[in-house]
């Protein structure tokens, strides 16, 4: 399955995903998929696996271009996170295609 349809399949089931970025390995919860400068982008909730201390363990909402996520997996048995990005982040998507209800 591609990126994108297992982005919107976790989106959709309000499932976790793991992943990695910039080299990194992440876990994140995905509340919607669209566009970024003409470029299909996920904005996100995402931790890191890592511990590092830059990244709040409550986590932290991203807005991440679909071609740089790599590896990545539906992980069910992990709480999503249901809160709201802030307005700034959220308005960094457009064409919202898919989002949480």
């Amino acid at each position: 399955m591609s990126v994108e349809n297992t982005l919107r399949d976790a989106i959709q089931k309000k499932s976790v995903v793991g992943f990695t970025f910039d080299g990194k390995t992440y876990t994140g919860s995905p509340h919607a998929l669209g566009e970024r400068d003409g470029t299909p982008h996920v904005l996100i909730c995402r931790g890191e696996d890592a511990h590092e201390k830059r990244v709040p363990p409550m986590g932290e909402w991203s807005v991440l271009p679909l071609s740089d996520i790599t590896g990545i997996r539906l992980l069910p048995a992990e709480p999503f996170h249901a809160g709201h990005p802030d307005a700034k982040v959220k308005a960094e998507l457009h064409k919202v295609s898919v989002s949480v209800g």
